[in-house]
């Protein structure tokens, strides 16, 4: 080992890692982004409708409903409002334990 090699070494053995580190798991990755467009998409197809017919009842451009759907945007709580009441329904946004979705 070189003198640089040897510092590291006891830098690297001096490091302390807190006991309460291990007791949170890592996060659950999970892609919101898809599950609103499946959910924009679902509820715009039971509704019957297409998207430039739910453009028109939104006031949200069917260019932008044809991104979101497509995953190139993501829209903003404000956009999604506007499609919820559009297609009769409330946005709710809520935080849910981990456990609960599993």
């Amino acid at each position: 080992m070189n003198d640089f090699e040897n510092e590291l070494d006891k830098l690297l053995k001096a490091v302390e890692v807190s006991p309460n580190i291990l007791e949170h798991p890592p996060v659950r990755e999970y892609d919101i982004a898809q599950e609103l467009r499946e959910m924009i998409i679902e509820r715009r197809t039971e509704s019957g409708i297409t998207q430039i017919q739910l453009a028109e009842k939104s006031g949200v451009s069917q260019a932008n409903i044809s991104k979101i759907e497509n995953g190139v945007s993501l829209p903003s709580v404000a956009t999604l409002k506007k499609l919820a009441d559009a297609l009769d329904y409330r946005l709710v946004i809520d935080f849910i334990p981990e456990e609960d979705v599993l």
